[in-house]
Parts: C-alpha cells; structure tokens; sequence
C-alpha cells in the first residue's frame, strides 16, 4: 500500500497568527462613501449597530462599504459582543491592539456561541476598532466577533450563524492548498505548485458516537478509511507510491471534540526528502505529478477581489514552517518519546490552540482621497 501517515490538524494552524501582524479592523462611527452625477461629492454613511449576531459584510477593499446583511447570505463578520475599553487612555499600536482582541474578546465570543467553539476550527475571533479621529473623540467600543480566514489573511465570506454552523476546517475533495516555504498555505489551483491536495471527507461521528477518541483510536480508523479513500480518488495504492505521494489524515482534538466538530480531511501529499516539511507537488494527483526534491520559497500572500490583504509595514514574517516532529512521516518513524499506534499510524502531540486571530482589514472606512485627475 501507498506511505499512510496519521497528521496533526491542518499544519501551519498552529502557526496562523504569524501571519496575522496586520492591524485590527478599524469602525468609524461615520463612513465616507463617493457620491454619484448629481449627488455630493461624499455621502455619510451610519456605522451599522453593534448588536450581538448582527452581520456585517463589504466588497471595498476599504471597507468603506460596509453594512448588515441577512446573516443567511454571504458575509464577512458577524458581530459577538461589544467591549468598552475604559482603562485605555492612549490610542493603542497594532501589537497593542491584538492584544487587547485576545484578552478582551475570547471570553465574550465563547459566551456567545454557549461555550462551543473550535481554536483549530474555520472560524476565528476578530474584532472592530474604533478610528483614531473617532478615539480621539472619545470612542472606546471594541467590536468583537467572528470571521473565517485563510492563514495568510485574507477572508472568506460565510454564511449562516456561526453557532448553527459545522466548524470543521475541511475542504472539498480535490481542493489544494499552497505550498508556502515548507508548510501549507492558501487553496490554489492544483495546476500549479501546492502541499497538500484533499482527496475525501470522514465524519467521526459514526465511528466515535460517544466521548472524544485519543489520537490512535483516530488512526486506527482513519488509516484504513483514508486509504481506501485516496485509492479510489487517485486510482489505486500503486498509483499513489508511482507518484510519490503520502496518505495522511487530520485529527482532532479534545477542544474541538468538546464544540462539536467531527470531520477531518483526508488528503495526499509528498515529504522533502530530509522530512523538514512538506514538498512542492505540481499537477492535480489524477494527471500528471511532479514532485520537487526542495523546499518551495515562502508564498506571496494576497487576497481575493474585494477581500482585504494585509497592510503594508508588517511586522509578522512567516515562518519556515513548523518544527519535524510535527510533520507527517513514514510509518515506522516516530519522534523520541512518541509510540507506534496499532494501526500503523503515528500518534502526534495535540497542535498549541491558535491566540484569537485578527486577520488583516483596511486601516479605516474612510476611502482614500481619489488620484489628481480622477
């Protein structure tokens, strides 16, 4: 049969925030929105309420044209609780202002979703600060609530409540995911170079109906599930080992059992040849398949049309990937101090649960003056 390898959930979440150095969202209580023929040059705009479960999306770049939607319909915030930042006498700085989304917004996000919610999941904890003219007029409202985002950033809309919705963070079969450096980055084409591609989905509900199932109760199951997944996606365990490709899995951990989540991916992929992360494959796993001998270069992250991107000035660098004991290896090779599954498979530690994430957002809702000439 084909290399299978039990696999900690999703790489390079643990390492998500690392990539979330950009600044806090930023809500003026008033947004500046261009006129049109025969209106003024600028209409001003109410900041919309901050009731929790209100939903909030924008197609700007800016922001600038935020406003609620029917949460059933796509979106990119919705709205947890708000926060007054009473004890705050100067207007914070970014590194500042992500720390203030960790200590101040974790605890009323978890009370709104009734004490379930994934750290390792789709969904993370943002925020929404106020403007530094509106700071400076004395507003201190934090808006906290949730977002999904890609782990360099950008966001992806949602819809539905987050609280009535799946927070597994899974993909559809024959999604890919970026190489970046020598870990996972965003879904791309598999055309070109990527990490990981997801070849099928498992629900663990089934099997495990009960309380959550250690690690190598996971394998023991998932080893033979995800084979015969990837087999039949991919054509057979001798196309899988012609292509130098690896079966591996996610798990899941007790904090995710404990909000609910139950799927996991199955996926394929290939290991450089050191185990330090994984290589670059090119082409989808049921054409042609190249698979590189070394690490990718570090992905350039952008974001979608309308999606915001991370500002320019950041801190964060990303990094070159997650420690070896951490990556899937062959069967038979454990890290000092771990035990061979049953299964085969290779019990992983639990990943470190991601500190709330802020994912980067326009610096204002007001739109930048327009170009001389314009």
């Amino acid at each position: 049969m084909g290399v299978l390898v039990g696999a900690l959930t999703m790489l390079g979440v643990a390492t998500l925030d690392t990539f979330a150095g950009a600044t806090v969202p930023v809500l003026g209580s008033l947004a500046a929105l261009p006129g049109i023929a025969g209106e003024p040059d600028v209409v001003e705009v109410p900041a919309p309420p901050a009731t929790p479960g209100t939903c909030l999306n924008w197609t700007r770049p800016d922001a600038a044209d935020t406003k609620v939607v029917d949460c059933a319909q796509p979106h990119l915030f919705e709205q947890a609780a708000s926060v007054t930042l009473t004890d705050q006498a100067a207007l914070p700085d970014d590194r500042q202002w992500r720390q203030l989304v960790n200590e101040r917004c974790s605890q009323p996000v978890l009370d709104y979703l009734g004490g379930k919610f994934d750290p390792d999941g789709r969904y993370r904890v943002g925020a929404l600060k106020p403007s530094p003219a509106k700071w400076t007029e004395g507003d201190r409202e934090l808006r906290c609530g949730l977002q999904s985002a890609s782990r360099s950033g950008a966001l992806y809309p949602l819809t539905g409540r987050v609280a009535e919705s799946d927070q597994s963070a899974v993909h559809g079969p024959g999604t890919c995911l970026a190489i970046d450096g020598r870990t996972i980055g965003d879904p791309v084409d598999c055309a070109g170079p990527h990490a990981v591609e997801t070849v099928g989905i498992v629900d663990l509900a089934g099997k495990f109906p009960g309380d959550f199932p250690a690690v190598g109760d996971q394998d023991a199951f998932l080893q033979p599930e995800c084979g015969k997944i990837a087999n039949d996606y991919a054509g057979g365990a001798k196309v899988i080992a012609a292509k130098k490709l690896t079966v591996y899995w996610d798990n899941l951990t007790a904090d995710s059992w404990k909000a609910g989540t139950r799927k996991v991916n199955c996926n394929l992929a290939a290991l450089l040849p050191d185990r330090s992360g994984f290589a670059p494959v090119t082409g989808p796993v049921r054409g042609d398949v190249a698979v590189g001998d070394a690490p990718a270069p570090p992905a350039s992250h952008t974001s979608g049309p309308g999606i915001p991107a991370p500002t320019s000035g950041s801190s964060a660098e990303p990094t070159d990937g997650p420690p070896a004991e951490q990556l899937p290896g062959p069967g038979g090779d454990q890290p000092a101090g771990e035990q061979p599954q049953p299964s085969g498979g290779v019990e992983r530690p639990a990943p470190p649960a991601p500190p709330s994430f802020t994912p980067p957002a326009p610096p204002s809702f007001t739109p930048p003056a327009p170009p001389a000439g314009a």
